[in-house]
């Protein structure tokens, strides 16, 4: 007894150092990732000395509390804190902002699980329009507005400047938000089917269309000496050419993938972030808020739109083969019923062609003959071809039939499953 227990303390040991080790791996790679997020967002030009166009990390940490729940929280905090660690900042900015960047990504977490169906929120248009609007107010709000008080009271900027600097922080809290939380938490929704030839090369023709377009309306390319300066002057206007990048998101939301939708609209916002950086058109250098809200307005206009769509297809594609899958179900029990019901059907009539002394017919509920035994044809004189579809009140004397004696016998035969008679009967 004594070794048994020894035995199974050492096994629930192994395995909570298992799960122990499991989850610091986790962290790691989260956190790992989450710093790579935001590292690439330092390289974006600063809108003001303090914030950048684009903060993914704020998506990110999202999207991971919505898969992973509470549990995530120190690799957001490592994540989050690691890039101003380095940057040399106060215990005070670093506080806020980590605790900024937490209490952001659980709010929208809670919200999002009590009035989106959680990371189900892209299943349906009703729970993305819903997650577009957590995102863009309650999140997004707290974060920058957390942020910025720690700003605030560690260094004491002016406060016209704390406006602008907030309102900075939460349009690029937004736009990362809405851009990377979709790509993030899609693939997890379900199982991801296995892809045939042709929609592979559908989602690769997708991306491909998306990139050119992106690269035609933002790319610094266009008009460089990489493909010619005359190019700008044959496309003054080319940044309402990213319009046409709703042709392949809508065409890839009509076939009812989110994933696709998601992934392309990334890519497209790449390119627009590209172009931000260089301060193509519509994003002048000369007018930095101008081009932030114009970023602002392709994060949500590029993805949610799509997704919306893609999400009504998808809903109608799901109940459609759940009602063909019904519909399989309810054709094999008919199928399975019909089966039965003949086998007791051809059952029955041996029994009835073996009766010798009685004439046996069935009838329907109109009266109409449907069976006829051997011995009814003996007794009664008529063949199956004779009085099969004909109503039984044929059987009946004129007399009977206006008492009201074969509606009396269907009446009686209807109420107790058959119905016993003798006497005379005449053709």
């Amino acid at each position: 007894m004594e070794r048994a227990r020894v035995d199974k303390v050492n096994i629930s040991a192994f395995g909570s150092a298992r799960s122990a080790a499991t989850y610091s791996v986790e962290l790691f790679m989260v956190a790992a990732t989450y710093i790579g997020l935001a590292g690439s967002a330092q390289f974006l030009p600063a809108v003001n000395p303090a914030a950048t166009p684009l903060w993914p990390p704020t998506g990110f940490a999202l999207a991971l509390v919505l898969l992973r729940g509470y549990r995530i929280w120190p690799a957001i905090l490592v994540g989050s804190l690691s890039p101003y660690l380095m940057a040399d900042r106060s215990l005070l900015e670093l506080g806020s902002i980590g605790i900024g960047t937490l209490l952001a990504a659980f709010a929208g977490t809670w919200l999002i699980s009590r009035c989106a169906n959680g990371r189900q929120t892209f299943g349906t248009p009703s729970g993305i329009a819903k997650f577009a609007i957590i995102s863009f107010a309650p999140t997004t709000i707290i974060s920058s507005a957390i942020a910025l008080a720690g700003v605030i009271f560690a260094g004491q900027p002016v406060i016209s400047d704390s406006v602008a600097t907030w309102l900075t922080w939460w349009l690029a809290d937004a736009a990362g938000t809405l851009v990377i939380a979709p790509v993030v938490v899609l693939p997890t929704m379900k199982p991801l089917p296995r892809s045939s030839k042709w929609n592979l090369l559908e989602s690769i023709a997708v991306f491909a269309l998306v990139s050119i377009i992106g690269i035609v309306a933002y790319s610094p390319l266009i008009g460089s000496d990489l493909i010619g300066n005359d190019l700008n002057v044959l496309l003054p206007y080319r940044s309402l050419l990213g319009f046409l990048v709703l042709l392949p998101l809508m065409w890839a939301g009509l076939r009812g993938n989110r994933c696709n939708v998601a992934t392309a609209a990334l890519i497209f916002f790449g390119m627009a972030v590209w172009g931000f950086s260089v301060g193509s058109d519509p994003f002048p250098k000369t007018d930095p808020n101008g081009a932030l809200l114009s970023l602002l307005v392709l994060s949500i206009s590029v993805p949610v739109p799509p997704l919306v769509l893609a999400a009504a297809i998808a809903t109608r594609q799901n109940t459609q083969a759940h009602l063909l899958s019904v519909q399989d179900q309810l054709n094999r029990q008919i199928e399975r019923k019909n089966l039965a019901l003949d086998s007791v059907r051809r059952h029955f009539q041996v029994l009835i062609e073996g009766v010798v002394d009685y004439a046996i017919f069935a009838v329907d509920k109109e009266g109409h003959v449907t069976s006829w035994n051997s011995t009814a044809e003996k007794i009664i004189g008529y063949t199956p071809e004779d009085i099969i579809g004909k109503h039984f009140g044929t059987f009946y004397r004129p007399d009977e039939r206006r008492a009201g004696s074969p509606t009396h016998a269907l009446e009686s035969a209807i109420q107790r499953g058959k119905h016993e008679v003798e006497g005379w009967r005449i053709r």
